[in-house]
């Protein structure tokens, strides 16, 4: 093991994270996934080429929509727990996945090693999302593109500003999730390009955790 990986892992122990909330993670998600997530989880997936990183892989809901004989499948997730239950799920056709612990803010890889880098639903968790940006951005090739589906702040003038006051309540509930994070600036204000593709607020999810948007971002020139 590099000492890079190593200390990747030692991070991902700091990580917020049990097997109770891994064992749950699935169940909670059930109805969105059947009412539209799983999806959009597809359709984002199905663009993914070449030699892919998905951060914050989590229990493996993304890995049944890979293409199969995809080149390379490196699966990013902190928590062990989590890291344990993916490994049981059944990969594509073709497809040898690397499960990898290590958080978004210290990958343990080359500079320019990936095509694609897919995540779901992860960057309301991250510590710090400039830093980890900064390391997608740095693992990407040039011409490289990060597919995402998250969940961030609502721009009504009502939910907004109560998800900034139930805060500090949510991420003790749902395990270190932010309800509020503006995700979509904060790419553009760290070096990416930005497509929306997709903006929903109608999932069954609670209605902090909402709207959920779906895009592709490309690394500045």
């Amino acid at each position: 093991m590099t000492d890079r990986r190593r200390d990747a892992e030692a991070a991902a122990d700091r990580v917020p994270g049990s097997r109770f909330s891994a064992r749950l993670y699935e169940p909670v998600l059930w109805l969105g996934e059947k009412t539209g997530l799983a999806r959009w989880r597809q359709r984002l997936i199905a663009d993914a080429t070449g030699e892919v990183m998905e951060l914050g892989a989590g229990t493996g809901l993304n890995l049944r929509h890979y293409r199969p004989g995809l080149e390379r499948l490196v699966l990013v997730e902190p928590d062990a727990h989590k890291a344990r239950l993916l490994a049981e799920k059944t990969p594509p056709a073709g497809v040898d996945p690397e499960i990898v612990r290590a958080p978004g803010e210290l990958l343990p890889f080359a500079d320019d090693s990936f095509d694609t880098v897919v995540m779901t639903l992860v960057l309301c968790t991250v510590a710090d999302p400039p830093a980890t940006a900064a390391e997608i951005r740095r693992v990407l090739r040039p011409d490289g593109r990060l597919l995402f589906m998250e969940h961030v702040r609502s721009d009504g003038p009502r939910m907004g500003p109560l998800q900034d006051r139930l805060e500090n309540l949510w991420v003790k509930l749902a395990d270190g999730c932010h309800c509020n994070r503006r995700t979509v600036p904060m790419l553009r204000d760290n070096g990416f390009e930005v497509e929306v593709k997709v903006s929903k607020d109608q999932f069954p999810m609670p209605p902090v955790a909402r709207p959920i948007v779906s895009g592709v971002a490309r690394p500045e020139a």
